[in-house]
């Protein structure tokens, strides 16, 4: 519960717009995410993102999402427990989906400004 109130928290200082607590993410924002197309599906670029209904994973460093939190129909706080190199520890990431729904906005803190872009889906 209190890590549930720390999200709420977190969207406090935006519009007055309702957040709501999920038990998985949203459709709209899983799927793999870069910052440069021609590396999707590689693992070759650090900006690579990996979106699930309840796991992420960044470059070196993924795991299960322990806290969802939607604000409107574009933004997106969660709580995960991330491991990678030996360690383990909580991770608090903020996202803010276009209205396109073409690209991912990293807004958390001063690490904002992190643009990725949807990586189409593999061909089967």
């Amino acid at each position: 519960m209190i890590r549930l109130s720390l999200l709420a928290l977190a969207f406090a200082s935006g519009p007055a717009v309702a957040t709501e607590s999920l038990k998985a993410v949203p459709a709209r924002f899983r799927g793999e995410w870069n910052a440069d197309l021609a590396h999707c599906g590689t693992g070759l670029n650090d900006s690579r993102l990996q979106i699930g209904s309840g796991r992420i994973r960044f470059y070196e460093s993924g795991g299960p999402i322990r806290a969802v939190v939607t604000q409107g129909e574009f933004d997106l706080a969660v709580i995960s427990e991330l491991s990678g190199e030996g360690q383990v520890w909580l991770s608090y990431r903020h996202f803010r989906l276009s209205a396109d729904h073409a690209y991912l906005t990293d807004v958390t803190g001063d690490d904002s400004g992190m643009v990725r872009y949807r990586c189409p889906k593999a061909q089967k």
